[in-house]
């Protein structure tokens, strides 16, 4: 930086010299440098006083940041805390002093800027990361890189910042980078925002490690095991398909129909656990249809069988598919919530009573998904009926 007297000596025509400050600053005591610092702090936050005045001091305020003493350095940084036009020279000046003066000078300063707020990132120490981190002003770029690039305990701090704007692409980073991370894992299953598909990858990780325990100790045959992780994984991902928000669920499905993971198997244990908002959007999707129409198909406005042949689902899971739609239609006829417990019950009730068509060989292979599918009670209910019904065969 040009030598202060100098400058003065170039601009004598803005009426300001600032030799006698340089002055205080080599010759006076501290107490003489710490009520400088006060001033020019002062004199700096004083909008009233010309852009070309605050200009000039600046070598002398860059003097005082580096100045011997403590208290000196204190003063002008406390000073200039809310200020919000500083000089960027004077700004990271002081964001690099100690931390006892840097921190809460960079907490509260509203002179950081957004590309001031990626320097310090790219530059500052964790300390200093992590202040950025918390602020209520970060910007998506700080966001951006803080997710990309930074350490744990930055991101952590960044979604206690409630103030933050934490996007999509910014969790996919997250669990890209900390999935292994039992205290990332933690935080982010915790997010209410998280998006459904990560719930999803980490549900059949958790699937995928069942089956390596079960098949590591030979507690159970392999295809026990296989279906033991399988119904495991199908149960959370619905979990994760019925707690969606309404526009999250057709990206989360999309996602399982690309990666081949959504099912017949899956649809209909969604039906059998009366997770219908599910079942809808999948059929949605598979059939290729606005989801008002397959709504309205799904409560007998138009034809049920025409959908789900539409949906290339198998004909075998046809009755319990459209049972479990004229389930939640009285359902909803009602004004009723029913659990999944007591939906399953109501589904073996519509399938053994409704349906004069249904040939009799099918209400044993239908008792038979719901057996499979539904809720615990429901589950053994169906598997005494289906007894029950070949017995008496």
């Amino acid at each position: 930086m040009q030598n202060a007297a100098t400058s003065a000596k170039q601009e004598p025509g803005l009426g300001l010299d600032i030799q006698i400050f340089m002055d205080v600053i080599s010759g006076g005591g501290a107490e003489q440098r710490i009520s400088l610092a006060r001033q020019i702090a002062a004199f700096l936050c004083d909008a009233e006083n010309p852009l070309s005045e605050r200009e000039q001091v600046l070598p002398v305020a860059m003097r005082l940041v580096a100045d011997e003493s403590a208290e000196v350095r204190k003063v002008l940084s406390e000073g200039l805390s809310k200020q919000a036009d500083l000089h960027a020279d004077l700004l990271f000046a002081i964001v690099s002093l100690e931390d006892e003066l840097a921190l809460p000078f960079l907490s509260q300063t509203p002179a950081l800027t957004r590309w001031h707020m990626l320097a310090v990132l790219r530059a500052g120490d964790e300390a200093r990361q992590a202040i950025v981190a918390l602020r209520s002003d970060i910007t998506a770029e700080a966001v951006d890189f803080i997710t990309t690039t930074l350490s744990l305990p930055v991101n952590a701090l960044l979604l206690e910042n409630t103030d933050a704007v934490i996007r999509p692409a910014n969790y996919d980073k997250l669990y890209l980078r900390f999935c292994d991370e039992k205290v990332m894992l933690d935080i982010l299953l915790a997010r209410p925002d998280l998006p459904p598909v990560i719930r999803i990858n980490q549900a059949r990780k958790s699937a995928g490690n069942l089956h390596a325990l079960v098949a590591s100790r030979g507690w159970l045959p392999a295809f026990e095991t296989v279906e033991l992780v399988t119904d495991a994984e199908e149960v959370a991902i619905i979990q994760v398909l019925a707690a969606a928000k309404p526009e999250d669920l057709p990206k989360a499905i999309t996602y399982l129909m690309d990666s081949e993971l959504l099912t017949p198997s899956l649809i209909v244990r969604a039906a059998c656990l009366g997770a219908m908002t599910v079942v809808a959007q999948c059929f949605a999707i598979l059939a290729d249809a606005p989801l008002w129409r397959v709504r309205e198909q799904m409560n007998g406005k138009g034809s049920f069988r025409s959908l789900h042949a539409k949906c290339g689902l198998p004909q075998t899971c046809y009755w319990t598919l459209r049972a479990a739609c004229d389930v939640a239609r009285d359902e909803g006829d009602a004004g009723v919530r029913l659990s999944p417990d007591d939906f399953g019950r109501k589904l073996i009730e519509t399938l053994l009573t409704r349906y004069e068509s249904m040939p009799v060989l099918e209400q044993p292979r239908n008792l038979d998904f719901v057996s499979r599918f539904a809720a615990d009670t429901a589950r053994h209910l169906a598997k005494r009926l289906k007894a029950d019904i070949q017995r008496a065969a």
